[in-house]
């Protein structure tokens, strides 16, 4: 695997940073994750733009344009041996920190197998286990995920694929997902408090021509009334819930609406991809 450290392209075995580094050190980073179809990078314009408005709020400046970046990304992904590779992006706090506020980040790119995930969680669905918790600005896609990882062996012992989160603001989103709801012949996936994702965006512009959107609060008692549920990320397009906290979300399988979403989703990605 290769990566790209400060402008150099490295093999990955090869590719270092100080233990001095604010990442290491205080956590304090922020990263995004593009994948390809047909080794094409998908919508990476938006993951750019996420990357700096999430670098500017915790002001880390990245010295690179968008050209720039792009064009190391297609050659890290053209040098890799991957079968479907994807590509992460960090910025690190780097190792300057004083009163007046000045950082000197690490700009990271890795090129990396984009994970899988088995069929079934497409065609029946998967668990979700609700969780009362709100991230720390959550609107950035910081290195922070000290909670996901905490709560790994609770994922585990529930035999839930993932954690949903709420709070007083209602229901925001998993750790690495977006959540959306059908009820009745409306589309309902909470608007604050959360990070708003590439893949959302897409569905959200595909569902608009089709059923009634709504980006709102998400109250938890709402869950009892809906038809089909969904998640949404980079590396799962869109999953199937059919179980929150051991309740089955409408007759508990895979509505007709959710297929429908999945089908035009695909469609439009081997579009995109030729």
């Amino acid at each position: 695997m290769l990566c790209f450290i400060n402008g150099e392209i490295k093999n990955i075995n090869e590719g270092s940073i100080g233990l001095k580094d604010l990442a290491l050190q205080r956590g304090y980073g922020v990263f995004d994750y593009a994948r390809t179809f047909n080794r094409k990078l998908f919508h990476f314009e938006d993951h750019l733009e996420r990357f700096r408005r999430s670098a500017k709020e915790l002001r880390l400046d990245l010295n690179y344009t968008n050209a720039q970046i792009t064009e190391n990304a297609e050659t890290l992904l053209k040098g890799s041996d991957l079968k479907n590779p994807a590509l992460r992006l960090i910025l690190t706090g780097g190792y300057i920190y004083s009163p007046s506020g000045n950082f000197n980040p690490n700009f990271i790119m890795i090129a990396e197998e984009l994970p899988t995930y088995p069929e079934e969680n497409y065609t029946h669905g998967v668990k979700l286990l609700t969780y009362e918790y709100q991230r720390e600005l959550p609107h950035v896609k910081s290195i922070n995920y000290l909670n996901d990882i905490r709560l790994d062996p609770l994922r585990r012992e529930k035999n839930v694929f993932d954690i949903l989160y709420y709070f007083q603001n209602g229901i925001t989103e998993c750790p690495r997902n977006n959540f959306f709801v059908f009820i009745n012949d409306v589309l309902i996936t909470p608007k604050d408090f959360l990070l708003h994702g590439v893949t959302r965006k897409v569905v959200l512009e595909m569902a608009n021509k089709y059923w009634k959107v709504e980006e709102r609060k998400l109250e938890l008692a709402e869950l009892n009334s809906a038809d089909e549920a969904f998640i949404t990320s980079t590396t799962k397009s869109i999953m199937p819930v059919t179980v929150i906290d051991d309740k089955k979300i409408g007759n508990g399988t895979v509505g007709m609406k959710t297929q429908k979403l999945i089908k035009l989703f695909n469609d439009y990605v081997l579009q995109f991809s030729r």
